[in-house]
């Protein structure tokens, strides 16, 4: 498998949390400062910064992010849901999180990537102590950047202290769906007028992203407090109307991996399948929307997650999948049973923790963004280099 890995050039970048193509440019949305935005240039094989997009996070003295919420336009322009770096308390990460979820000698890569000086609290407040939450986190803001410009201009605000914890975008439609942390609200975007509406929270946290059916309906899950099951949740935008069905995913969603329980990740093929990956146990279903029935197809990889999928050419679905050394996974639809599925290996063992968060795939090659390393990169893959 070959492999060529590229450092995002930003002292505060930590994650690649999002991924969009425009043409000969990837954009990678970033956990990081105020300039969230990095550009891959497919045609010169480089990355470079965006503008500062962001300009009012300033020196809070903790990160912002794109998390799971950038989709592209047809006027090539980007819909940006903007999150602020807060634990599903809706607290700031602090020094003590990095602490026992990341340790302090991974800041070795961020050292050696020209870095020399930088510490936890580069990206995060010593405590909460410091923390005032009307004045440092008031809110998030749905934006459109403007590649041609390098500019990103507000379609609206989200409600007070509320973030996009992700966002999808119908372009054809002219919509955007986003659920927020904290307090895990569901919401929709009219993109044309730039009215937000907030329909509430859904549940506990039962997933990482969400899905668009090719019909226009909007997927996600909730957890059941009655039962702790984990149950279909379905907007249409015609209706307009938040359904909790009672359609059963899992009897249990499984344990947190990385802060994320649930359902995963979610690819729309081009057929119209719809495939899902669970957190816990890196399970992959199918998922057929006129029924609203779930198929298990099998499970992935060793440690939980299901962090990316993507269809090539040839309707070969390519999957990111294993907590924390992502593995890439083949999946060829056309089978069925388990010899569907082929363990292609990890992705970059030589890393203490490599673990994917966004993808896309172009012309036979596999962009995957890493996170959760301070030091995110853009590992591509040759494809054509894998052997079937």
């Amino acid at each position: 498998m070959q492999i060529q890995e590229l450092s995002v050039p930003d002292r505060l970048a930590i994650a690649i949390t999002s991924m969009a193509r425009v043409g000969e440019k990837i954009y990678l949305g970033l956990t990081g400062g105020s300039r969230l935005l990095a550009i891959y240039d497919i045609s010169t094989g480089t990355i470079s910064m965006a503008s500062e997009i962001c300009p009012w996070i300033g020196e809070r003295g903790y990160c912002g992010k794109f998390h799971n919420a950038m989709g592209a336009m047809p006027d090539g322009s980007l819909i940006l849901g903007e999150c602020s770096h807060l634990t599903w308390d809706g607290l700031p990460v602090t020094a003590n999180y990095f602490r026992s979820e990341l340790p302090e000698r991974m800041l070795a890569r961020k050292r050696a990537q020209g870095f020399p000086d930088v510490t936890y609290t580069d990206f995060c407040l010593p405590d909460l102590s410091l923390w005032d939450r009307r004045k440092m986190d008031p809110g998030g803001r749905v934006l459109r950047y403007f590649p041609d410009r390098d500019v990103a201009e507000g379609v609206c605000s989200l409600p007070p202290f509320l973030y996009s914890q992700s966002l999808l975008v119908d372009p054809q439609r002219g919509r955007a769906f986003g659920h927020t942390i904290p307090d895990n609200h569901f919401f929709d975007v009219d993109l044309a007028t730039g009215k937000l509406t907030d329909h509430g929270r859904i549940s506990d946290y039962a997933f990482h992203q969400m899905v668009l059916a090719p019909d226009g309906t909007c997927y996600g899950s909730w957890i059941d407090r009655a039962d702790g099951a984990m149950k279909l949740l379905k907007f249409d935008p015609e209706e307009r109307r938040l359904r909790h069905s009672s359609r059963l995913i899992l009897r249990d969603p499984g344990s947190k991996i990385a802060g994320n329980q649930g359902i995963d990740h979610w690819l729309v093929a081009r057929n119209g399948t719809i495939f899902m990956g669970t957190v816990a146990n890196s399970l992959l279903w199918r998922f057929d929307p006129a029924t609203e029935e779930f198929t298990l197809l099998g499970r992935l990889a060793e440690g939980g997650r299901v962090t990316s999928m993507d269809e090539d050419e040839q309707g070969i679905i390519w999957i990111s999948a294993g907590y924390p050394h992502t593995h890439l996974v083949r999946l060829d639809p056309s089978i069925e049973g388990p010899q569907a599925i082929t363990d292609c290996g990890p992705i970059n063992p030589n890393l203490e923790r490599c673990y994917i968060h966004a993808s896309c795939l172009h012309k036979g090659k596999l962009y995957l963004g890493e996170t959760d390393g301070f030091s995110p990169s853009l590992h591509i893959v040759d494809l054509g280099s894998i052997s079937n």
